[in-house]
């Protein structure tokens, strides 16, 4: 079906060919229709420079009034090959005669009349060109629309004018064509360019190592080392500078350039009757007196000092000019997320030991770029890598329902809403690697922007959080740091530390829960459809960032894309390393290269490791390590994926505190502690470890001379006392004779008489010689003393 609107053209209006191959390129406008004859006038726009011939200069010039077949046009409006377009004009041909006097102000010369010693120079080519050409215009008013001269007739008519005023044809006719090219806009007619350089705005510098300028007397007698500075942009920068600086009232320009030499071209100072006086360079290595005055009152940004004295990152934070905002563009929530890492200003104290201080926490946030709803968090101890920031992304994205519980908060998990955002904005730090942008793009197809240096504004989001979370948070807490150094002779923030990571946690997910559902916004970033509706509705306007969340949720107004939350756990939980045991998982600490340091704090086991074969290949072919992903501040469980899918595997420790608030930092911790007591407490357990081995040496050898002695009084007769008749029988009379010292350590030795059995007595009886040589029977207690007694002799030198 054919749009016969666009079938149908009108004078004025501008066709173009949209492909390479049509009969019309480049943008026409039409002129004139005549109907009867079949007959539609065009002109060529220029647009841009023509460069038939690189030796000769870019031609602006419009290519003159065709002839076209009516119906052949129509046929290609048809049949698309030919369009209706628009062109941008220049800027200044929108501007009027007093702007242009503005622009380019009267020169008041006395060879022009009276009348145009009042007008632009840009006003006077103006009218030149039309005075050249008001001749050959059918109606001087326009008012009737679009009528170029006859062609027939038009050649000579343009060089009989061109004789008449005393101009090349090639004037009359550009001047002709560029008025009826540009829809008869008088303006037109204006130079190219509103300056007299070729390049606007840019200053003329040196090429080539030739000076510009006159030579001074040196130079011009062939010294060409005294011919002067080559002025650079920086030089005449510093000029600009000089001179907003020096030049006052009350200063002449001489001691005005005095002091800009002693400034920016001396090199240290010399102590001259107890003053210090600058060194100047010599005269021929800095600007003279006279490239001052001319370059200094050229300078037009009055804030070019101000900003090279405080530097490019204070300017570009504090005062360059904003242009527009970081909204722009984004017309939906989920469209784009804002993420970027801060400290969190507050030092925290060990989950294990409140006495002993961790430092500064940094955080991690995930917010809303249109609407700065807070969506996801991570609270990390060390500098935040592309795990951290994965992490960050992956809760903004699944729901909070087990985290809120995890830290033991009755909060309702609908007002931690849950987003996986369609782009991302990032500075260059946690995302910008290989590992962040194959998951977040090439595997989770989403985007990621990241925001060039010195450019926070872009990220305005994420910046503004911070210092508002800083204000109303973190700032108000035991330990903080308040975003400085201590002054002088106020106490560390260190040591005021009490919060442990855990407790800052619950109550930051407090402080975002009052952001998200209870701070009331400004009416004017409430959206006014979801005003009115209200209004209209006659209920009350929610002006808190949740209420308009679910507002934009039920219109349509939410952008995010449903991904499966498994799948997003699959590629965004950090990856750690485990061993198999067979009692079970034991992670290792990251980042340690090939070096394998277990973390005993928490072991992972159930009985899909024991069915699927996993335990039985780590003991029979040696497979003791695999990979499994956490999220590192939950040791309740761990994640392993196979081709049977997603696995929990819980954390079977009986340490519950450690589960619930602890964190694989804080088992690295305890492994650190480890290796600090192990080092701490080395000559105490090296002591011990000696006085055990003593232990059993000494009573090694009074045993062996106990058993030699027993062997002398029994002569070369061994009785075979390993049969286990023998062996219970002395089991027996070992357990009567223990009992008997024990009634004899109670009651005295006077009051009970042991009565020997006849076993006992034969099977131990020892000759009178010998029992005289053994120490006499005593109780236990005398029996160690002597011991330890004839011990310590013995050790003594």
């Amino acid at each position: 079906m054919i749009d016969m609107k666009n079938c149908i053209i009108e004078p004025g209006e501008i066709l173009i060919g949209p492909d390479a191959d049509s009969q019309i390129q480049g943008p026409y406008r039409v002129l004139s229709i005549k109907e009867r004859v079949n007959q539609v006038v065009m002109i060529p726009i220029p647009l841009g420079p023509r460069r038939k011939n690189p030796k000769r200069q870019a031609s602006y010039y419009a290519l003159g009034f065709k002839s076209f077949d009516l119906k052949n046009i129509l046929f290609l409006l048809e049949t698309k090959k030919l369009k209706k377009t628009t062109i941008e004009l220049p800027g200044h041909w929108c501007l009027s005669d007093a702007d242009l006097r503005k622009l380019s102000p009267p020169t008041n010369s006395p060879s022009l009349s009276p009348e145009d010693r009042i007008k632009s120079p840009l006003e006077l080519k103006r009218n030149f060109k039309f005075e050249l050409i008001k001749p050959l215009l059918p109606n001087e008013s326009l008012s009737s629309g679009f009528h170029p001269p006859n062609f027939i007739h038009l050649d000579s008519l343009v060089r009989a004018r061109a004789r008449e005023a005393n101009v090349s044809p090639g004037q009359v006719f550009d001047a002709l064509h560029r008025y009826y090219a540009f829809g008869c806009i008088r303006n037109s007619l204006l130079p190219n360019t509103t300056v007299k350089s070729g390049a606007p705005g840019v200053r003329r510098l040196a090429k080539n190592g030739i000076k510009l300028g006159r030579k001074n007397a040196a130079a011009k007698a062939g010294n060409q080392e005294l011919k002067g500075i080559i002025l650079t942009a920086n030089d005449i920068q510093n000029i600009e500078d000089g001179y907003l600086m020096f030049v006052k009232p009350g200063t002449s320009i001489k001691q005005a350039f005095l002091s800009f030499s002693s400034t920016f071209y001396c090199e240290r100072h010399t102590l001259k009757h107890g003053y210090l006086t600058p060194n100047l360079l010599e005269a021929h290595l800095r600007p003279t007196e006279i490239e001052f005055k001319h370059h200094g009152p050229l300078g037009k940004n009055s804030s070019a000092a101000a900003r090279r004295l405080m530097g490019e990152g204070e300017w570009a934070k504090n005062y360059r000019p904003l242009i527009g905002t970081a909204r722009d563009g984004i017309s939906a929530i989920g469209q784009v997320g804002s993420l970027d890492a801060s400290p969190v200003d507050v030092n925290l104290v060990s989950c294990l030991d409140p006495l002993q201080p961790i430092g500064v926490g940094r955080g991690l946030f995930v917010r809303d770029a249109w609407l700065g709803i807070y969506f996801g968090w991570q609270i990390g101890l060390d500098n935040l890598r592309t795990d951290d920031a994965k992490l960050a992304i992956l809760r903004a994205a699944t729901e909070k329902t087990e985290i809120l519980s995890r830290y033991n908060l009755d909060l309702p998990a609908e007002d931690f809403p849950s987003l996986f955002f369609t782009k991302y904005l990032s500075d260059n730090g946690e995302l910008r690697s290989c590992n962040g942008i194959e998951s977040i793009v090439d595997q989770l197809t989403s985007r990621i922007e990241f925001i060039e240096s010195g450019r926070a504004d872009r990220n305005s989001s994420s910046e503004s959080g911070h210092h508002s979370r800083h204000r109303s948070f973190d700032h108000h807490l035991p330990g903080t740091t308040k975003g400085r150094q201590s002054k002088r002779g106020e106490p560390l923030a260190i040591t005021k530390a009490l919060l442990s990571r855990y407790e800052y946690i619950r109550l930051l997910l407090l402080w975002i829960h009052w952001s998200n559902t209870k701070q009331e916004l400004p009416l004017h970033m409430i959206p006014s459809e979801m005003r009115r509706e209200y209004a209209i509705n006659k209920k009350p306007l929610p002006m808190t960032r949740i209420g308009i969340y679910r507002w934009a949720k039920i219109n349509g107004y939410v952008a995010g894309k449903p991904v499966d939350p498994n799948y997003l756990r699959a590629h965004l939980l950090p990856r750690f390393t485990a061993s198999v045991q067979r009692n079970g998982l034991i992670l290792h600490r990251p980042n340690t290269g090939n070096v394998v340091e277990l973390l005993h704090g928490a072991r992972f086991n159930n009985e899909y490791l024991a069915t699927s074969g996993i335990i039985r290949d780590a003991i029979s072919r040696g497979k003791k390590h695999i990979e499994v992903s956490a999220d590192p501040d939950d040791l309740s469980h761990i994640f392993f994926a196979d081709s049977s899918g997603i696995h929990i595997i819980p954390n079977i420790k009986d340490d519950a505190l450690l589960i619930l608030e602890g964190s694989i930092p804080d088992l690295c911790a305890i492994n650190n502690a480890d290796k600090i007591n192990h080092v701490e407490h080395a000559s105490s357990k090296d002591q011990d470890n000696v006085d055990q081995q003593a232990y059993r040496k000494e009573a090694e050898v009074d045993a062996k001379n106990r058993k030699i002695a027993a062997e002398k009084i029994q002569g070369k007769q061994k009785m075979q006392r390993t049969k286990v008749t023998n062996v219970k029988t002395a089991r027996a009379a070992e357990k009567r004779s223990a009992l008997d010292e024990e009634i004899l350590r109670l009651l005295g030795d006077g009051k009970f008489n042991k009565k020997e059995s006849p076993q006992e007595t034969s099977l131990f009886q020892l000759d009178s010689t010998a029992s005289e040589t053994l120490p006499k029977k005593r109780n236990l207690a005398d029996l160690m003393k002597s011991r330890l007694t004839s011990f310590n002799n013995e050790r003594k030198f």
